[in-house]
């Protein structure tokens, strides 16, 4: 692979890998944050806990969107040809995810600004608003996720057939990555939520959260298999990949999702001492599982059976990145990773809890 585009292909992957581990805990903390300001509307000792998930949701919203916004930046700088062909054949997917995230955002805002100061009931709707529709947005990126892998729609456009706009959905290795991703993201979210928790002592929230994520991994054991055996026949490159040289990643992950499952039993049961560590396992294994889906491609952006289309044949054209240049970029996102994830510890372990008194 061309230099330049070597170093954009790894910068791109650490930027997706980042974006996707902060997406899991913002869509799932939304989730149980919604949950949890039902539960006020009969119980009023739940609002403080729902607001306190709430802010969870918050922050990681802010680093999500920022890695979204490098991929897209390494998308349209590196591999330009890929954004146009996704433009034309993929649309609807991605119109799904930017409609997802246009009324995800306001809402957040409107959630965050309205209480106290509208009915419970209607602000207990627009919190559901706010965490549902955040599952669109995978809903629609998922599917260009998948297309890649394995493509449907796309290999009908390669065939010389123009694809139906719901041609990507007809994809079985998106419906079965969905509800991996969708689990994942439950499981995740509710266990850091978790995890934060504990540092308060918050038992009712580490109570609540310590289930969901403990019933959602469980979930897990068999939504993952289901995906993994999938790819086996849909996509037999990244299957090899994943068992070949990224086997040892593999085997890492499964010793992680064993000790999170244990970890996530003891919490389950109310073990705060041991249940503090659920939350950052759970963000080790999305790293791991994200980089074997990522890095199990190669050198390939698209996928095709037991071949691939390397991700030179859509690196830019219009204006060639010099390698020097490359690595400016790439280095220059390393920093910022090393500041988010400063910013984010700082933030959420040290004074993100502690210093934000409810009111």
């Amino acid at each position: 692979m061309e230099g330049a585009v070597l170093v954009g292909w790894a910068g791109l992957g650490l930027a997706v890998i980042m974006h996707v581990m902060f997406v899991s805990v913002t869509l799932g903390a939304g989730l149980l944050a919604a949950y949890l300001r039902s539960l006020s509307l009969r119980d009023p000792e739940w609002e403080v806990p729902a607001r306190r998930v709430f802010r969870i949701l918050i922050l990681t919203e802010l680093f999500s969107g920022v890695w979204g916004t490098i991929i897209t930046v390494f998308l349209a700088g590196f591999f330009p040809a890929i954004v146009a062909l996704a433009t034309n054949i993929l649309f609807t997917p991605i119109a799904i995810a930017i409609a997802a995230i246009m009324i995800r955002i306001p809402a957040i805002a409107a959630a965050w600004y309205t209480w106290g100061r509208i009915s419970p009931k209607t602000h207990a709707a627009l919190m559901w608003v706010m965490a549902i529709s955040g599952f669109f947005i995978p809903f629609g990126f998922r599917a260009i996720f998948a297309e890649i892998t394995a493509p449907k729609a796309v290999a009908l456009y390669l065939d010389g057939i123009t694809p139906s706009p719901l041609a990507a959905w007809t994809n079985i290795v998106f419906w079965t990555l969905y509800l991996h991703t969708v689990l994942a993201v439950i499981s995740t979210g509710a266990f850091v939520a978790a995890s934060l928790a504990s540092l308060d002592r918050d038992e009712r929230v580490f109570g609540i959260a310590s289930k969901w994520g403990f019933y959602a991994l469980l979930l897990q054991l068999a939504a993952g298999p289901v995906y993994y055996f999938t790819l086996s026949r849909y996509s037999p490159l990244l299957f090899s990949n994943i068992n070949g040289p990224l086997l040892p990643i593999l085997l890492l992950k499964l010793v992680g999702v064993i000790a999170l499952l244990y970890i996530g039993f003891k919490a389950y049961k109310g073990d705060i001492a041991l249940g503090k560590w659920a939350g950052p396992l759970a963000l080790l294994i999305v790293v791991l599982g994200e980089f074997l889906n990522d890095g199990g491609r190669g050198e390939y952006l698209v996928l095709i059976g037991d071949k691939g289309v390397p991700a030179t044949s859509f690196a830019n054209f219009y204006m060639p990145i010099p390698l020097g240049a490359a690595f400016v970029i790439v280095g220059f996102f390393v920093i910022a990773l090393a500041i988010f994830g400063t910013a984010a510890y700082y933030a959420i372990y040290k004074k993100f809890l502690s210093e934000t008194p409810e009111q």
